[in-house]
Formats: structure tokens, C-alpha cells, sequence
């Protein structure tokens, strides 16, 4: 069987990442002070306070940043729950030890690098890093722990499954939505804005405006210069591009008069409560559907990773039954205040 793919599997088992098992240089740390407070003890291994005060001083955060209040019994709730994660997840690990799965020090480099993408420099890496208590090593300790439980799940679990033709038919036939794609136009604009409260002097000088650049296309400058030196829209630094979109992406009046053109034509002067348009109608694209043949792979793969998060709960469960867990949750935790950023998903 196709082994399910690495990013795919690990982000559709989300509770593999929310908190993560204990690294090498963690448990060293750990062996040489064993009188430091911990949160659970998997088979001999203890899972630090620090962990958990570390995760929900990033939800508070994140909760915060959103407007959010989190009560004290919301708070309880999910130290429960982040506890649990991190036996389930030091479990997993363990066992993807005891059978002998080993990660590729070169699998384990592209994460690295995919990781630092998510920021604009190397120095907004570091520093981040830094600001949440992470070292290069934790994180790739991390990343290794990560790629190695997603590997026991593929031979453990995934490989087991399979995947009938009457199932992926069914499928098909009873998702028709997820296999459409509406029409669609391709269009460039050029948009001179007026403000919600504008009065009616500024409004005739933005039609003036956008009146003299129809007639500027008219007599043969290219449409595209023209957006790209006058249009007051983000999509003047590309000519006036907005690639393709489908009915109920746009305001009504300006997907009104973009369906409404025929390919090479521009609209008349279009009013929306941004301003002033001129539309061009780039391309069309017709109403279609995928045939069967076109989304089987994706179907299978799809129902593969629904069947994995479906039997990882019993899988899990029968590790912590032959394994010798201890839960010792705390009353109550104390985060650190300098343990406030938010990171990226190193998924």
C-alpha cells in the first residue's frame, strides 16, 4: 500500500504534535536531576512542568491576540488535555524505538529548512527560537520525534488498511461538491477609490478620474500599463491581475460586469462601495467536473488518513495498557512570563 504522505499524515493526527515527546538532551538533564517537577512518567520517563507551562503560556497567548478569555475551568480542561497529548506522544515514541525506526538525517534537514521558511530572515528564526526557550538541537530532536511517530503509524497502522473500489465510488458519488469547479473568470482591473464617506465633490472628481483613463484604453494604451501607473488598487504592481474567481468571491457589482464580459472586452465604469472600476476579462473558464479517474488517488489517500485517525485511539490505548503510566497533574501552573511568543508549526 501507497505510504501516506509525511506532512499530511502528522497535520490530520494533530494531537501527535501538540506537545512533544522527551528529547535526548532533555532526558539527560532529567537523569542528572530527577527531583524536578514533572506532569506524568511514561515507562520510567518523565514528562517536565516545564513542558506544560511552556504550552499554555502559547495559549493564553493565542487566546489573548484573538480577544479570547480562557476561565479557569477552560484552563484546567486543557492542561488535561495537553497532559494526556504528551503520554500518548512519548508513548508512541517509545514504541517507534522498541521496533527500531530510525529517521534520515536528511529528512530531518528538509524539515529544518521548511521550518525556517515560515520566517522572513535567519535572524527572526533565532530569535524566536530564543524567545520560546529553544535551541537548534530541541528543535531538531523535536522534528526527529515527530518524523519517527509518523513512521511507526505508517508501518504499524497504515499499512494494514485498504481501500475497496466500492468505497471509493461511494465516495465519489456522494461528494459531488468536492469534485466541481464553477466557472470562473480571469480579469485585470483598475480601481480609483473613494472613501465610505466621501462626499459628492470627491466622488465626481474619482469619476473624472476613472473616465479619463477609459478613454486613455480606448485610444490604444495597453490596458495593463494603465492599471499598473494609475489603478489605487495592491493589484496595480501586477498590471491590475486578479488571476481567476468564481461567482461570490467579488462584490456584486463587479462580478456582475466580469461574468457579464465576453474575453478581450472592458466594462464600463463599475461603481462598488470601494470605488471606481474598469474591468477587462482576461479569460473564461466553464463549469466543470472531475471525472473518477482524475480523483481516485485523492479519494484513497483521503479515506486511508480517515481510517488512521479512526484506529490510532485503540492503538494508543493498548500502549498505555501494557505500559506503566504515571499521570501526577499539578494544581495549578505558574508559566513563565518571558514564555509568551507564538511559533510556527514545525509540522
Amino acid at each position: 500500500m501507497r505510504i501516506l504522505a509525511n506532512t499530511v499524515v502528522i497535520l490530520s493526527l494533530a494531537f501527535l504534535l501538540a506537545s512533544p515527546a522527551c528529547t535526548a538532551d532533555e532526558k539527560e538533564a532529567k537523569t542528572e536531576n530527577q527531583t524536578d517537577s514533572y506532569v506524568a512518567i511514561v515507562n520510567g520517563e518523565k514528562i517536565p512542568q516545564e513542558r506544560l507551562d511552556q504550552k499554555l503560556s502559547l495559549i493564553k497567548k493565542r487566546a489573548a491576540s484573538s480577544g479570547q478569555q480562557l476561565d479557569e475551568s477552560r484552563l484546567e480542561s486543557i492542561k488535561e488535555d495537553m497532559v494526556n497529548n504528551m503520554v500518548e506522544k512519548e508513548l508512541l515514541y517509545q514504541k517507534s524505538q522498541e521496533i527500531g525506526i530510525e529517521v534520515e538525517p536528511a529528512a530531518i534537514d528538509s524539515q529544518m529548512q521548511q521550518f525556517k521558511q515560515q520566517f522572513p530572515d535567519e535572524n527572526q528564526y533565532k530569535q524566536q527560537l530564543s524567545a520560546l526557550g529553544y535551541t537548534e538541537e530541541l528543535l531538531r530532536s523535536e522534528i526527529e520525534t515527530n518524523m519517527a511517530i509518523q513512521k511507526l503509524i505508517e508501518q504499524e497502522i497504515a499499512s494494514d488498511i485498504e481501500i475497496t473500489d466500492e468505497e471509493l465510488n461511494a465516495y465519489y458519488e456522494n461528494n459531488p461538491d468536492q469534485f466541481e469547479t464553477p466557472e470562473q473568470v480571469k480579469a485585470r482591473h483598475i480601481l480609483i477609490k473613494t472613501d465610505a464617506e466621501a462626499d459628492e465633490a470627491e466622488k465626481q472628481a474619482a469619476r473624472k478620474k476613472i473616465k479619463e483613463l477609459e478613454k486613455r484604453i480606448e485610444e490604444g494604451e495597453k490596458f495593463s500599463e494603465v492599471a499598473k501607473e494609475e489603478s489605487e488598487c495592491p493589484s496595480s504592481e501586477r498590471g491590475g491581475d486578479l488571476g481567476y474567481f468564481s461567482k461570490g468571491q467579488m462584490v456584486k457589482p463587479f462580478e456582475e460586469a466580469a461574468f457579464s464580459l465576453a474575453v478581450g472586452n472592458v466594462s464600463d465604469v463599475v461603481e462598488t462601495r470601494f470605488g471606481y472600476h474598469l474591468i477587462k476579462a482576461e479569460d473564461k473558464k466553464t463549469a466543470s467536473k472531475k471525472t473518477f479517474d482524475e480523483v481516485k488517488d485523492q479519494i484513497r489517500q483521503q479515506l486511508e488518513q480517515q481510517k488512521v485517525k479512526e484506529q490510532l485511539p485503540s492503538y494508543v490505548e493498548n500502549l498505555k495498557e501494557a505500559g506503566d503510566v504515571e499521570i501526577n497533574m499539578p494544581e495549578s501552573s505558574s508559566p513563565s512570563p518571558e514564555m509568551t511568543g507564538s511559533m510556527p508549526s514545525v509540522e
